[in-house]
C-alpha cells in the first residue's frame, strides 16, 4: 500500500463583529479552541464597543460534539497527518489576513487572541508569517510544542499576556506552570481570571486591562 496526497481547495467560513472604519481603534483576530464554532466564539466579544472589529476564523476540520450527533463543532488538527495540518491552517489564516489586509489597517493595533487548542494555533500561525500583531493573547493552552523547548524571537518579542481561570481543570498545574517558565523570560505577563477552561467576561476585563494599560504607557 502507497500513501498519495494531493491538494485542493477547500470553503472556510470566519465570522466578524462591526466594521472598519475612521472609528476602528482595535482589530482583534480571535482563535477558538478544540470542539467549538467561530460563531459561538465571537459572541462571547459581542459587548467591546464600535471601535473594535473582531473576527474569528474557523478550524476546518468539523464533526458531530457527540459522537454520531450532537452540534457540529471544529477543531484546528489532529495527529494524523499533522504536519500537513498545520501547513494548511497556516495557509488559510495567511490568507484570511491578507485577504482583509489587516496589517494595512493603521493606527489600528491588533490583537491575536488564541484560547485551549487556539493557542497553538496561533503561535505556529505568527511566527511562521510576516504578520506582526501589537498585542499576542494566550488563554489556557499551551504554546506550540515545537517552541517549548526554546521560545522563538519573534513570539518573545511581541507584548503578550497569558490567562487562566482559577478553577482551570483541562490544562495541568504542570502544563500551566511550564507556560510561565517557557514565558517568564519574554515580553509576556501572567493572570489569573475568575472562571473556569472558558473565555468569559472576566477573562476579557483582563484583556483589555492589559491592553489598556500598555496604551497608557504612550
Amino acid at each position: 500500500m502507497q500513501k498519495n496526497y494531493i491538494q485542493v481547495q477547500k470553503t472556510a467560513r470566519y465570522f466578524t463583529i462591526g466594521e472598519l472604519s475612521n472609528q476602528t481603534q482595535y482589530i482583534w483576530l480571535i482563535i477558538h479552541g478544540y470542539a467549538q464554532t467561530a460563531e459561538s466564539f465571537i459572541s462571547q466579544f459581542k459587548g467591546l464597543g464600535s471601535n473594535h472589529f473582531i473576527i474569528a476564523p474557523e478550524g476546518l476540520n468539523k464533526f458531530y460534539s457527540r459522537g454520531f450527533s450532537g452540534s457540529p463543532v471544529a477543531s484546528w488538527m489532529t495527529s494524523l497527518e499533522r504536519e500537513s495540518e498545520i501547513v494548511d491552517y497556516c495557509n488559510y489564516l495567511e490568507n484570511l489576513v491578507q485577504t482583509l489586509k489587516i496589517n494595512d489597517c493603521s493606527p489600528c493595533k491588533i490583537v491575536v487572541l488564541g484560547f485551549s487548542q487556539g493557542v497553538s494555533t496561533q503561535t505556529r500561525f505568527i511566527n511562521n508569517s510576516s504578520f506582526l500583531p501589537d498585542y499576542l493573547i494566550m488563554i489556557a493552552g499551551e504554546i506550540a510544542k515545537e517552541y517549548q523547548e526554546i521560545l522563538p524571537d519573534k513570539l518573545a518579542s511581541i507584548k503578550s499576556l497569558y490567562l487562566v481561570g482559577n478553577e482551570e481543570k483541562i490544562v495541568s498545574e504542570e502544563k500551566i506552570s511550564a507556560m510561565q517558565k517557557l514565558l517568564e523570560k519574554a515580553n509576556c505577563s501572567f493572570e489569573t481570571f475568575t472562571g473556569k477552561h472558558e473565555v468569559n467576561e472576566s477573562t476579557i476585563a483582563h484583556v483589555l486591562a492589559f491592553i489598556g494599560e500598555i496604551n497608557s504607557e504612550f
